[in-house]
């Protein structure tokens, strides 16, 4: 049986996840328009204006007021969560259970699992389970994205997406996930993500090309870890965390690559992709489905997949 795919995010450092089929679009936080009377504050989307949701709220946790660093998860059913981090894509282990107030239920690893966003919606934060608090000193993760503090950029950020929706293209739309590693943006199709994980450890294998990092254990199974600098001889620009990894499969063939960190998940219309330009990347085309939104380098997660040369069948012996 196939899992659902889930979109992991953090809400004072708790680990919850919501349907990826439910999510439409993430985006960093933008100045809101306050409700009246009680009303949840409103994102202009694109001439809509769409109500906001404290995920703090919903869960039952004290507020806060919005940050630059925070990020808002706009769901098909038009509404937006605002959360504290957003740590990338995993597929769920379970399958998700019938619609049932308050639409939450928590998993064995602690996560808050938001399966039914509108019984929660109706429930007002009333009967959340959550798991035990986080000690103190526990890990913060650090923001993902270097922000400016100041109130402009959530204006600017607001203006940006209150403009109106460009004609539909007949092309298919592609989710995607984006990843930054050594100072630049790369991107997958998320039907190639199995899930994202912060890496514990790493097995080194030696006798095998630079390319392979190791091995490591998820969920029972030994998968190989490759570092795409090494394969495709990306420069290592500024400092780099290579703490995450993005577990790829086609269903045959699965294993990880390294990443600083996840920065995005969205769509993008497949026909919008511009083609890569000669000496930009040293990334191969046959690796490159093209460039979105000028600067992420979208990777064929297929052709990556189908190439043998990339995983050395005794690393998992």
């Amino acid at each position: 049986m196939s899992h659902p795919h889930l979109l992991l995010f953090t809400v004072e450092r708790i680990v919850c996840a919501l349907p990826l089929s439910e999510v439409k679009q993430v985006v960093g936080m933008v100045a809101l328009q306050p409700g009246q009377k009680g009303a949840p504050a409103t994102l202009n989307l694109h001439g809509r204006h769409i109500p906001v949701y404290s995920a703090r709220i919903l869960l039952g946790l004290p507020d806060r007021s919005p940050l630059s660093t925070d990020f808002l998860v706009i769901v098909r059913s038009c509404a937006a969560l605002r959360v504290d981090r957003v740590k990338g894509v995993q597929e769920s282990p379970v399958p998700l259970p019938a619609p049932s107030p308050p639409g939450v239920l928590l998993t064995e690893d602690g996560t808050v699992l938001i399966h039914d966003l509108a019984a929660l919606l109706a429930a007002g934060g009333e009967g959340v389970p959550l798991p035990p608090a986080a000690p103190a000193g526990a890990e913060v993760e650090a923001p993902p994205f270097d922000l400016e503090r100041a109130g402009k950029l959530l204006q600017n950020r607001a203006r940006a997406l209150a403009q109106p929706e460009e004609e539909p293209h007949e092309a298919a739309l592609s989710e995607i996930l984006t990843f930054r590693l050594a100072s630049r943006e790369y991107a997958v199709e998320t039907r190639y993500v199995r899930e994202v994980f912060i890496i514990r450890e790493i097995t080194p294998v030696p006798g095998v090309p630079d390319f392979i990092a190791g091995i490591c254990a998820v969920r029972g199974e030994i998968i190989s870890v490759v570092d795409l600098r090494r394969v495709f001889s990306i420069p290592e620009e500024g400092l780099t965390d290579l703490n995450r990894v993005i577990v790829l499969t086609d269903g045959t063939m699965t294993f990880g690559i390294l990443a600083d960190y996840i920065t995005d998940i969205g769509t993008t219309p497949t026909g919008d992709l511009s083609p890569v330009d000669p000496g930009s990347t040293p990334i191969g085309e046959r690796y490159l489905l093209g460039v979105a939104e000028g600067s992420r380098f979208v990777l064929d997660a297929a052709a990556i997949l189908a190439d043998r040369g990339l995983v050395i069948s005794e690393a998992g012996k």
